[in-house]
């Protein structure tokens, strides 16, 4: 990617964040009491906690299940649980997607697969040809699946959409800031064969230490790297949905493909594609899946009606509050 593309790609990022952020969801789901009167439910199939009436203050009624007590607020944001996501995506299996992205690259590196695939993809330019279309998914992605997700939400008042969202704004946000901490630490150059020419030999240099290489090219790859946490966020949150498994990781493929082989094999080596492919897997992966729980905990809420019993309810209409305020 050159440098005046990151450049607007990072400028799009904190646009599209600051537009985000001003977005707020806000699903309360509340049962007011009247001063004058007691709460006790009963029946065969309730088994609700007993609350003593409190002025003005609302009542919270818990499952036997242990599920969220109502009264609580629930709320939607593309910076929930931000840090700890972060951390969570090297927690258990997803420790081991980064370690794999290691391993491959020190092994594609030393079997000289890295060399090979550019030294192909130089020597038949026609290859690349096919790749040309990752300059469009693999750095407007975030932006147009984003970008969608929320507009339509909004325009709909989808919670669930919006939930979606969210995981592609911050599934996208996290990849990038450690894609480039990666690309800083790393410095490794890009398969150059305009200015180079023993490409072997480059094919195994990396300049570890602060910015030798710069942000912009690099391990590991920031076009997959990208496409990937749109994808795996969106499967993390959509788990059931196959069609969008077999488009996603079809789309994640093909973004492997190109990347190696677009400009006669010119723009990143494999081993950059495959690295950045595993990590933002991990990272995306979690973050949809916590956006998920998150959902699925206000439509729990959202839909706990109170049970008839021996006394009634003298309550407000539960209400569920959806809005957007730019």
């Amino acid at each position: 990617m050159g440098t005046k593309s990151y450049l607007a790609a990072l400028v799009s990022i904190a646009t599209f964040i600051l537009f985000t952020t001003s977005a707020t969801a806000q699903f309360t789901v509340t049962k007011n009491l009247s001063n004058a009167l007691g709460v006790f439910a009963s029946g065969p199939n309730a088994n609700f906690e007993k609350q003593t009436p409190v002025q003005n203050k609302p009542v919270a009624l818990r499952l036997a299940s242990g599920s969220s007590p109502i009264g609580e607020s629930v709320d939607l944001s593309p910076f929930g649980n931000l840090g700890n996501n972060f951390i969570d995506s090297f927690k258990g299996n997803n420790i081991y997607l980064h370690l794999t992205a290691i391993a491959s690259t020190c092994l594609l590196v030393a079997g000289n697969v890295d060399y090979d695939v550019e030294h192909y993809s130089n020597t038949h330019p026609e290859i690349g040809a096919f790749g040309r279309g990752v300059f469009i998914t693999g750095q407007y992605l975030p932006f147009i699946a984003g970008g969608s997700l929320l507009m339509y939400a909004g325009a709909a008042h989808d919670k669930e959409v919006l939930g979606a969202s969210f995981a592609v704004i911050q599934a996208s946000l996290l990849e990038l800031m450690y894609n480039t901490a990666l690309k800083a630490i790393t410095g490794r150059p890009g398969p150059d064969w305009r200015k180079n020419t023993d490409m072997e030999s480059l094919s195994k240099t990396f300049r570890f230490g602060l910015l030798r290489g710069g942000v912009f090219w690099g391990w590991p790859s920031g076009h997959t790297a990208a496409t990937t946490a749109v994808v795996s966020s969106l499967i993390g949150y959509y788990p059931n949905n196959t069609w969008l498994k077999v488009a996603g990781f079809g789309l994640v493929a093909y973004t492997i493909f190109a990347v190696s082989t677009v400009n006669r094999g010119g723009m990143h080596w494999f081993s950059d594609a495959i690295a950045a492919a595993l990590m933002s897997y991990a990272i995306g992966s979690t973050v949809g899946k916590y956006y998920r729980n998150v959902y699925d905990r206000i439509a729990q809420t959202s839909s706990v009606q109170p049970i008839s019993g021996a006394y009634s309810l003298a309550s407000n209409p539960m209400t569920v509050d959806f809005s957007f305020n730019f």
